[in-house]
C-alpha cells in the first residue's frame, strides 16, 4: 500500500465524521458488554460533537483562527523585497464534463489560480502550479492548472508547472527545487486561506522568501447569532472536517519538530 494512501486512511479516520463514528461505535461495544455507562456517554459525546460542527458557530470557531492567522494581500509588494515568483498549489480535480476526456480543476483550485492570475497580471511575475499526479496514469495537478490559466484565465506570463508533489511538504520543498534552478528566492504563496498556516510553516523550512496570498475564505466574516447559527448543515461540518484537517496537520508538524529536538 502506497504511503500517500495510508495517509488518506489515516485522515480519514482521525477528522470527522470518520473519528465521530469510530468513537460512537467504541461506545456501542462498550454498552454490549455491560459498560453502559461509559457507552452511552461515548454514544452522546458523538453525537453532540456531530452536531456542533455542523452549525456556523461550531465551524467559525475552527474555521477563523486559521483563516484569520495571515491578512488578505491588498497590493503587491515592490522594491528589494518583491517576490520574482508566484507559487500556486493545487487544492484537488473534478471529472469534467460528461463527453470530455480527463480532469480539470475543482472549484477550491480554481479560485487559488484566480488569485494567482490577477497576481501575475498586475506584476508580469511568472507562476508556478504545484501538485503532482492524482492516480497513477493521470495527467499531474499542475499540468491542468497551468491549461486553465494559458486557456480560461488568458494568462500570457511565464508558467513552470511543478509536477512531482503529492502534499503540501512536497509542494514546498518540490517547488523551492524549481525555482532555485530559476535563481528565485522570494515568493508570493498563494492557497486557500483555511490551507495557509500549514503551507506557511512547510515553505518556511526551504530556502525560500515567502508573502502569503491567502485565498479561498470559507466562511464569511459576519457574526450571526440568530437561531440559524445553530441549526446543523452539511456544508458547515464539511467545513468543520476540513479545519479539523489542518490542524491535525499542523499538530503532526509539530510532532516532527518536538522529536527532531528531542534526537528521536
Amino acid at each position: 500500500m502506497r504511503y500517500t494512501t495510508l495517509l488518506t486512511l489515516a485522515s480519514g479516520l482521525l477528522q470527522p465524521p470518520g473519528i465521530l463514528f469510530a468513537v460512537a461505535i467504541f461506545g456501542w461495544l462498550l454498552e454490549i458488554l455491560g459498560w453502559r455507562y461509559f457507552g452511552r456517554i461515548l454514544l452522546l459525546l458523538a453525537l453532540a460533537t456531530l452536531y456542533f460542527l455542523s452549525t456556523a458557530v461550531g465551524a467559525r470557531m475552527l474555521v477563523f483562527p486559521l483563516e484569520n492567522r495571515y491578512p488578505p494581500l491588498l497590493k503587491p509588494v515592490h522594491g528589494s523585497a518583491a517576490p520574482q515568483a508566484i507559487v500556486v498549489l493545487g487544492g484537488g480535480e473534478i471529472m469534467d464534463a460528461p463527453g470530455k476526456k480527463g480532469e480539470t480543476v475543482n472549484a477550491r483550485t480554481l479560485i487559488r489560480l484566480l488569485g494567482a492570475a490577477r497576481l501575475a497580471s498586475a506584476t508580469g511575475l511568472p507562476i508556478v502550479p504545484s501538485g503532482g499526479a492524482p492516480r497513477l496514469g493521470a495527467a499531474p495537478e499542475a499540468v491542468t492548472m497551468a491549461a486553465v490559466l494559458r486557456q480560461d484565465l488568458h494568462i500570457t506570463t511565464l508558467i513552470w508547472p511543478e509536477t512531482h508533489s503529492y502534499n503540501t511538504a512536497a509542494n514546498a520543498f518540490d517547488s523551492a527545487t524549481l525555482l532555485a534552478s530559476h535563481d528565485v528566492q522570494r515568493i508570493y504563496l498563494v492557497t486557500s486561506a483555511l490551507h495557509m498556516p500549514r503551507a506557511m510553516a512547510w515553505f518556511a523550512r526551504t530556502p525560500l522568501q515567502v508573502i502569503p496570498v491567502p485565498t479561498d475564505y470559507r466562511l464569511d466574516r459576519v457574526r450571526d447569532d440568530t437561531l440559524d447559527a445553530w441549526l446543523p448543515r452539511a456544508i458547515y461540518q464539511e467545513v468543520s472536517s476540513e479545519a479539523v484537517h489542518e490542524y491535525l496537520g499542523l499538530f503532526w508538524l509539530w510532532v516532527q519538530e518536538h522529536s527532531a529536538s528531542k534526537g528521536v
